[in-house]
């Protein structure tokens, strides 16, 4: 999406007062409206072929990331400690950089796009009162709002990695209680 918002600061409007320009504009809006298109029809087929392998990724990081709280509990040795504290750090930060960044970046570009065009794009001119229909479509399309989702159930952002840690601790901590009853 932020390919899309730098597109819309692209068009030149200073030359749109001649007929020349204002069919460049013209043209230059149409394809932006055709690359929103893609976009979005590109996160849905995303979402079709990533939906449940970022679900199953997200339940084996939960339970890795509590089997290595277990296992930094237990006392044992350092080295083995120092494997479950640099595992659970490269599977957040795996899932980080590879899901939550790029999604949260694209939520928010999406967003951004009805404020660049309403501000960007001089919609309020004369000479673009034909383009007012085109400029609708865009800012009503991006209102939709982009996400990428896991299992059709959860949107994946920044909030996810926390939301994981926040569970798989829950899972922990129930397992901890667990442990500890005394046994009948």
């Amino acid at each position: 999406m932020w390919l899309l918002n730098l597109r819309i600061r692209s068009p030149d409007l200073n030359d749109v007062e001649n007929t020349d320009g204002l069919e460049k504009f013209i043209r230059d809006l149409r394809s932006i409206v055709e690359y929103q298109q893609f976009l979005m029809r590109y996160v849905e087929v995303l979402n079709k072929l990533l939906s449940t392998p970022i679900a199953l990724l997200m339940v084996s990081s939960v339970t890795e990331l509590c089997i290595n709280m277990y296992i930094l509990s237990l006392n044992g040795e350092i080295i083995n400690k120092s494997r479950a504290i640099i595992v659970s750090f490269c599977t957040l930060l795996d899932y980080t950089m590879v899901y939550g960044l790029p999604a949260q970046l694209l939520m928010s570009e999406s967003a951004a796009t009805a404020d660049m065009i309403y501000h960007e794009c001089k919609w309020y001119l004369p000479i673009l009162r034909p383009l007012r229909n085109d400029f609708l479509i865009i800012i009503a399309r991006s209102q939709k709002g982009v996400r990428l989702r896991a299992a059709n159930y959860h949107v994946i952002n920044n909030q996810t990695i926390l939301l994981m840690v926040k569970t798989a601790y829950s899972f922990y901590t129930f397992l901890q209680n667990i442990g500890q009853r005394p046994r009948n």
